[in-house]
């Protein structure tokens, strides 16, 4: 099952068929509104299981089980009421809470732990150091702690590990932090990881109950809030998504481009490699939504909701898109070989061939282009197809079998000069490539400019 909001001011469920065919609730004011979805209920065996879905400008709905309609929140806080509607919410501790309604957006909610629906059984609420920044925004529960986040900044703590909630107390993290979204922050194995207010990719690691963090930026090393300040609009923050797509170990988060109001970009961080985040950026698709879907492998897999009207599977085996191809691009970095002798920085380089060590995927072509001292001087031609002859005209003795795991192409380059840089790039529907190593073939020359 699938369920959505849309832009129409509806809630939409499927049973399968991608064709959401059914109306589960209408008339919901959406605009400028980042849906969160919290499964939850389930609170004995008895009882059923329930989807809250909080929007700050709409009641809290819930829809029980595998019901095909919504219905309001039971009791909710008596704060709770008109416009005044929580923006986000989540488990923790056995409790549904909510928080960032705009009559109180410094406060945090806690139902009873044995009914999600009733927070006025015994109210239960806390004040989250209301006199700093603009009000909360989301939260996470980590490792038996309730974590939450103001914009533009500020990280608290939410101490519940005291058996009497009048015991229960809140720690100021840090101020020099923030978040704008409140789906900006995912849990990742053992850690948290959430885009700043600066749109920085902070990792959490440790947490402890007298308030101290543990929290590195993990794209300092590659510059990536350098990028993110030139390439993303800042001012959209509020309508990140992101998800953890545990198969392949990456973090996604879907941002608006330079200049975009709709998340036309999306950051992916690869986390495959032990102490190495991998980013990668895409801009093959408009993501106003990102969640997991359950394959028929019962693998979660990213699916995302356009802002056309589409909802579409990710991570298919054919890299294309409704049916055609799109561009696949990288670049190498450039390079004036200085780390393998500082002498080669202020020489020139007379280029003779360049080689590329790759996983055969077809055959087709990868685009190559070398760009000398920052000038394109030639685009190369290197088919990503494998060597030999298949089985049914394969002669015992004489012919080779297909399959290298690895090979090495090489094609004569020209061209002159201190610096080099490459792009590999091509757009044919489910052409892959899989580059592990270039190499540079060059003859040292002389030093003048």
């Amino acid at each position: 099952r699938m369920i959505i909001v849309a832009s129409d001011g509806k809630i939409y469920r499927d049973t399968g068929d991608g064709s959401f065919p059914t109306t589960v609730k209408s008339g919901l004011t959406v605009s400028s509104v980042v849906p969160v979805f919290v499964e939850g209920g389930k609170e004995a065996a008895a009882l059923a299981r329930h989807l809250f879905i909080f929007t700050a400008k709409n009641a809290v709905q819930v829809i029980d089980d595998d019901g095909s309609t919504s219905g309001d929140l039971a009791t909710p806080p008596t704060d709770w009421s008109g416009s005044n509607q929580p923006s986000f919410g989540l488990l923790h501790e056995g409790r549904l809470w909510g928080g960032g309604n705009g009559n109180d957006r410094h406060r945090v909610y806690a139902s009873l732990t044995t009914d999600h629906e009733d927070f006025t059984g015994t109210p239960l609420s806390i004040a989250v150091y209301p006199g700093e920044g603009d009000g909360l925004v989301g939260g996470v529960s980590f490792k038996g702690a309730l974590l939450v986040a103001k914009k533009p900044r500020g990280i608290y703590l939410v101490d519940t590990s005291n058996s009497d909630t009048a015991k229960w107390r809140v720690v100021r993290i840090t101020s020099g932090l923030g978040m704008y979204s409140p789906l900006a922050v995912v849990i990742i194995d053992d850690d948290i990881l959430f885009l700043d207010q600066s749109g920085n990719p902070q990792l959490v690691s440790t947490v402890s109950a007298f308030g101290d963090m543990s929290s590195r930026n993990i794209g300092i090393p590659q510059e990536i809030g350098t990028w993110i300040r030139e390439n993303a609009n800042l001012g959209q923050l509020s309508n990140v998504r992101g998800i953890w797509y545990g198969d392949k170990r990456e973090a996604h988060f879907a941002i608006a481009g330079k200049g975009s109001t709709v998340n036309n970009r999306r950051l992916v961080i690869d986390f495959n490699v032990q102490d190495l985040a991998r980013f990668r950026w895409s801009d093959r698709d408009v993501a106003e939504s990102l969640w997991l879907r359950r394959d028929s492998n019962d693998i979660e897999r990213p699916v995302y909701g356009d802002n056309a009207g589409f909802v579409r599977d990710m991570d298919q085996d054919s890299r294309s898109h409704d049916g055609s191809g799109y561009n696949g691009e990288f670049q190498v970095p450039h390079t004036d070989f200085s780390h393998l002798d500082p002498k080669l920085g202020t020489v020139r380089k007379n280029f003779e061939f360049l080689e590329l060590v790759v996983e055969p995927k077809g055959n087709w072509n990868l685009n190559v282009d070398s760009l000398i001292d920052g000038q394109i001087k030639e685009t190369l031609t290197f088919n990503m197809g494998q060597t030999g002859e298949g089985l049914g005209s394969f002669v015992l003795g004489t012919d080779v079998l297909v399959g290298d795991s690895v090979l090495n192409k090489k094609r004569r380059m020209t061209g002159s000069g201190r610096r080099l840089s490459l792009v590999g790039r091509n757009n044919g529907e489910g052409q892959d490539f899989s580059v592990a190593k270039f190499y540079a073939h060059f003859q040292v020359g002389d030093e003048r400019l």
